[in-house]
């Protein structure tokens, strides 16, 4: 998946209003992305958004409903990062902050869900630059991979989360 296809699935998702706002780390590796619902993201997601609203009758019902609740899953980078070498991470997150306060302040989020704890100092640059007084929470998951101890971790942050805002 090229950047071009990576932004137009993105967008196609892209609620009216968002008010649920996930910051993923970046571009997607091996095409396993949260839009393309075959990533362990969407599954946590899912996971949590089942247990706090109940059953979705598939993959692409959830995100439908997903996008209806004016969920939605940005990125830090637009770019792919997961294999450049440390400092050249740390290079295309600082990079990306100004990028995504932007898109934020557009967006005006009431809730805001980083989803890897490593980004979280670069998100929440981002979240102050944005000037935005609509976000009510922001919440830290870590990425659901490895153990289940971060799958569960992510699950049940995600569920708190939404728990935090009077919906």
């Amino acid at each position: 998946m090229n950047e071009t296809e990576f932004l137009a699935l993105k967008q196609q998702y892209k609620p009216k209003k968002v008010e649920i706002l996930f910051i993923a780390d970046g571009m997607p590796v091996n095409n396993r992305y949260f839009y393309l619902k075959n990533s362990s993201m969407f599954r946590a997601v899912k996971d949590a958004f089942t247990q706090a609203f109940g059953d979705f009758n598939s993959n692409d019902g959830f995100l439908t409903a997903f996008q209806e609740m004016g969920a939605y899953f940005d990125s830090l980078t637009v770019e792919p990062i997961k294999y450049l070498p440390p400092k050249e991470q740390t290079i295309a997150r600082q990079k990306g902050v100004q990028p995504l306060a932007d898109r934020i302040a557009e967006m005006q989020p009431r809730l805001v869900i980083i989803s890897l704890k490593t980004i979280e100092k670069y998100a929440r640059e981002a979240i102050h630059l944005s000037g935005v007084t609509s976000i009510e929470h922001v919440a830290v998951t870590p990425f659901p991979v490895k153990s289940m101890a971060n799958v569960n971790n992510c699950i049940n942050g995600i569920i708190t989360a939404l728990k935090a805002v009077d919906w």
